[in-house]
């Protein structure tokens, strides 16, 4: 019987990969797993969570190659969708030679687990750590460059079913279940992020683009999700891309930069200089596709993403209100809440 344990044991994974590979477009065979490298794993009774990678050995067209394939595990069968964004990316030719990002190789049901090439490169928040700021300023246009080509290639796609269009109030965890987690943890909090939740959703419906200027977006982009390879920058980890305003990516992507920054380089002038020269190479890699009210659209989900910070300093596993704090009077200020 499978079990999860399973994806953590080479011959049983060398197993799985010849299984779905050899027979795919990929056509490898005499796969070998060579180690287990555990990433990330939280196995608790019928829940887990897990990333792997493995280094493998395989045979394709009679040569022999090497790869690390990655994969990544959950309880709740989530990675299903990762997967399909992914693919969809694939199918829709918007990754390429300068836009890298992670190559699916096949979903499996029994571990509800996603297989997928892993990017050899550095994460960009590397760069952050390491106070490597002409590191950090030259890959601020290729990431700006990647985002504008996801958005300008599918704007007014409409091949996605109405379920995938998303506004704030169901980005995750969603307006429901965050305020019901307020109430318990940080009652004394919940009046303040309702009324922030209501001035945001009322300040987005104002703005919300007609279908024709929606586009697939990536829902979570910040420096995390950036991996610098020999050919460019990498934006991975598709879990949550759907049909969205392009300005809520610029505006996460933006308001983390100097959120995370400023925890490694505590120079403020230095991040708002950066955040400027991402904003201009979005813009000119966008040219005439940039609507008009971009920069209004661009402050919603840049406050926004700070609110979304603030709502997991309140609702996680020993909350740290003192950490939302900050963020939440920039956020009430900006507001005239």
């Amino acid at each position: 019987m499978a079990t999860i344990e399973d994806i953590l044991d080479p011959h049983c994974v060398s197993q799985l990969l010849n299984k779905h590979l050899n027979k795919s477009d990929f056509h490898w065979s005499n796969i070998v797993v060579h180690d287990v490298q555990i990433i990330k794993e939280n196995i608790i009774h019928d829940y887990y969570s897990i990333v792997v990678a493995y280094p493998v050995s395989y045979s394709h067209n009679g040569e022999n190659h090497q790869a690390v394939v990655y994969c990544s595990a959950h309880s709740n069968d989530s990675r299903r969708q990762a997967m399909e964004n992914l693919e969809f990316i694939w199918r829709q030719n918007i990754p390429g030679e300068q836009f890298p990002t992670n190559q699916p190789l096949f979903y499996d049901s029994q571990y509800g687990a996603m297989f997928y090439l892993g990017l050899p490169g550095d994460n960009f928040c590397e760069y952050f750590t390491n106070h490597s700021r002409e590191e950090i300023e030259s890959q601020l246009a290729p990431i700006a460059q990647w985002l504008a080509r996801l958005h300008s290639l599918t704007l007014g796609f409409n091949g996605w079913p109405e379920s995938r269009v998303q506004k704030l109030g169901q980005v995750v965890p969603g307006r429901e279940r965050a305020l019901e987690k307020i109430q318990r943890s940080t009652p004394q909090y919940y009046g303040r992020f309702v009324r922030i939740y209501d001035c945001l959703e009322a300040w987005e419906n104002k703005l919300w683009p007609t279908s024709d200027k929606l586009a697939i977006i990536h829902g979570d982009l910040h420096p995390e999700n950036i991996i610098i390879t020999e050919k460019g920058a990498a934006i991975i980890d598709w879990s949550d891309a759907c049909l969205g305003d392009p300005l809520r990516d610029v505006g996460s992507f933006s308001q983390q930069l100097i959120f995370m920054g400023l925890g490694q380089i505590n120079d403020e002038p230095y991040w708002r200089r950066a955040q400027d020269m991402f904003l201009s190479a979005y813009r000119q890699a966008m040219g005439d596709h940039l609507p008009n009210n971009w920069l209004e659209r661009f402050r919603l989900y840049y406050y926004f993403t700070a609110f979304r910070t603030a709502i997991y300093f309140v609702t996680k596993s020993g909350p740290e209100p003192e950490r939302a704090e900050g963020l939440l009077e920039e956020i009430e200020i900006s507001l005239n809440l």
